[in-house]
């Protein structure tokens, strides 16, 4: 059986094998620049495979070989291996390398002898993206975002957004946003790029009513916010959460984040710009108080997409505020704005999609990756979110999926932490339908970890299943309230349960069983060693659990202090090595005390 992700519309298997050796790519004159250097890629996979140089030409006098040829436009593809030469015949450019990404991932899988057979190919969406939250936290390196994209091409994505409130050199951020902490215009500028030439569109997104912390607490700007200065009483990373809505009734504030807009769209090619708009949770609660929120909300968002439009863009716009308010926004946001559709429970009802596509509106679906709370995703949580809104997407004629990846409390979960999910949403993505069973998990695991004869999605459910008794979350909101809100709180477990101290002992457990498997693997591999390193904070906060309870046996806070200390310098080194210092002293000076309870 050939395992490919995503899943191919159709697959026929023949008999026979062709045999990848003393072979040559073979392109016409007319190829897309873009696939020829897919094409070049695929050549070096070989090469280093065969130890043998693979040409690219135009030759008419083919001899054994790979012949890539397109069409004018479209994303699909015939893909045909015989035992004398591999065809890939495509609708359009986007098709070409779509199809260069398969015949790769064959050869991946099945070495210098891959099985003949014919697919055929297309997706069920023509919008297949991933959201990536550098805002929370992390700001990752261009060479990490470079990452990030060859591994959305590779499993056929073909739009990515960078969620941004502070994590750009805006001038008005000058003093706050330095080159240390956030993405300058020329690294946009190369970003930008470097996902054109793999057919992935970079979209700006960025926070423009709500979630603007860190330009409402300066100085500078105090006075566009709906609270002026607002009094933090709560853990940093809960205060940046929620609350920070502009004033929207002053005049600066168009001005203000008009011109951060000005400066920010300009650097993408993409038609579209995220502009957010959700979560306006202060919208008329102090110097607008009594004043109606819904005619303030559209107030705010007439102007912004008046900028977005004056660019020739099209906006788009995180959809639960109009949610709130069906009939105005029918009324007032206009009908080519893109709604994103949001809901990150693992069962997903279909009347969400329905609500806007019964308004009228052309939507994506929003689900997550489920990893913004903990060390590692939760796989069980995400697959079925993800499952649910690419049905309901197709049932309602969404244009697609925006696969969300957000770094709320501190982004505590490395990039290499919620691969899993990101490759799931890439597989719905593309074939809605295809199977997800435990052959995809080992297929999964194989393409996204290299690994063989071991099943990455199980060690993941062990490592959700060992964070019931204390998740990074539910400890941030547990020691705000203790430590700074004057409250005597117990630390609960999941979901608010009861405190078990026999959940803290189990989950240690389950964490010393998933490290144990994951370092007969390969530990040099940064992705294995990330996942040992998240395994391990999780067990130190199974034994924060039983220390801040007074389980005997674990009672011991300077040792608990000082392994935490050992794990925080690795994991510094790790978070160094893929993203900019950003917030990481922040966690450091919070992790070092994190007994002082």
């Amino acid at each position: 059986m050939i395992h490919l992700i995503p899943s191919p519309r159709t697959i026929e298997e023949y008999s026979g094998r062709f045999l990848v050796q003393e072979l040559s790519v073979y392109l016409d004159s007319a190829t897309d620049k873009r696939v020829v250097t897919a094409a070049r890629t695929l050549c070096r996979e070989i090469e280093v495979l065969t130890r043998s140089y693979v040409p690219v030409t135009s030759s008419k006098e083919k001899n054994r070989g790979i012949v890539i040829t397109h069409g004018g436009s479209g994303e699909g593809y015939m893909l045909r291996v015989d035992e004398r030469y591999i065809q890939i015949t495509a609708e359009g450019p986007a098709g070409a390398f779509y199809g260069i990404q398969t015949l790769r991932q064959l050869i991946k899988v099945h070495g210098c002898s891959v099985p003949c057979c014919q697919i055929n190919d297309s997706p069920d969406f023509p919008y297949r993206g991933f959201f990536h939250d550098i805002s929370r936290g992390r700001v990752c390196r261009l060479e990490t975002l470079k990452k990030i994209a060859d591994m959305l091409a590779y499993f056929k994505m073909n739009s990515l957004q960078l969620y941004v409130e502070d994590a750009f050199i805006f001038k008005e951020l000058e003093g706050i946003a330095t080159e240390e902490n956030a993405l300058t215009p020329e690294e946009i500028l190369e970003l930008d790029e470097y996902c054109y030439n793999r057919f992935i569109d970079l979209v700006p997104s960025l926070a423009t009513f709500g979630h603007l912390f860190t330009l409402l607490q300066s100085d500078r700007y105090c006075d566009i916010s709906e609270l002026g200065r607002h009094k933090m009483t709560r853990n940093y990373w809960l205060e940046r959460q929620w609350h920070h809505t502009v004033d929207v009734y002053n005049p600066k504030t168009i001005q203000v984040i008009g011109s951060m807009l000005e400066q920010y769209m300009p650097l993408f090619r993409s038609k579209y710009v995220n502009i957010c708009c959700d979560e306006t949770i202060d919208l008329c609660n102090e110097k607008n108080q009594g004043k109606d929120k819904g005619e303030a909300y559209f107030h705010h968002l007439d102007k912004l997409i008046t900028i977005v439009k004056a660019h020739g863009k099209t906006p788009m716009i995180w959809g639960d505020e109009c949610m709130a308010r069906p009939e105005a926004a029918k009324e007032r946001v206009p009908k080519d704005t893109i709604i994103l559709n949001w809901c990150y429970h693992k069962h997903v009802n279909e009347w969400i999609p329905k609500f806007y596509y019964d308004l009228g509106f052309r939507q994506l679906v929003c689900p997550g990756t489920a990893c913004w709370d903990n060390f590692v995703e939760d796989i069980d949580i995400s697959t079925g979110n993800i499952s649910a809104f690419a049905a309901h997407a197709k049932k309602y004629g969404a244009l697609g999926i925006l696969n969300t990846n957000w770094g709320d409390f501190g982004h505590i979960c490395s990039f290499n932490c919620n691969l899993y999910g990101a490759l799931f949403g890439a597989q719905k993505s593309w074939n809605t339908d295809a199977p997800t069973d435990t052959e995809f998990e080992k297929a999964a695991t194989l393409l996204m970890y290299d690994i063989k004869d071991y099943n990455i999605a199980d060690m993941l459910r062990k490592l959700s299943k060992a964070s019931a008794a204390c998740s990074w979350s539910n400890f941030i909101i547990w020691h705000s309230a203790n430590t700074l809100e004057g409250k005597n709180e117990k630390l609960p477990s999941h979901d608010n349960a009861d405190y078990n101290p026999q959940e803290g002992i189990n989950g240690l457990e389950l964490c010393r069983q998933v490290i144990d498997e994951m370092r007969m693997l390969d530990t040099t591999d940064k992705r294995i060693s990330d996942l040992i390193l998240a395994a391990r904070g999780v067990a130190l906060m199974n034994r924060m659990y039983l220390y801040v309870n007074k389980v005997e046996r674990f009672l011991d806070g300077h040792m608990l202090q000082t392994d935490f200390d050992a794990w925080l310098t690795e994991y510094s080194a790790s978070w160094l090595a893929g993203c900019k210092p950003s917030d990481l002293a922040r966690l450091q000076d919070f992790i070092k005390n994190i007994t002082k309870v």
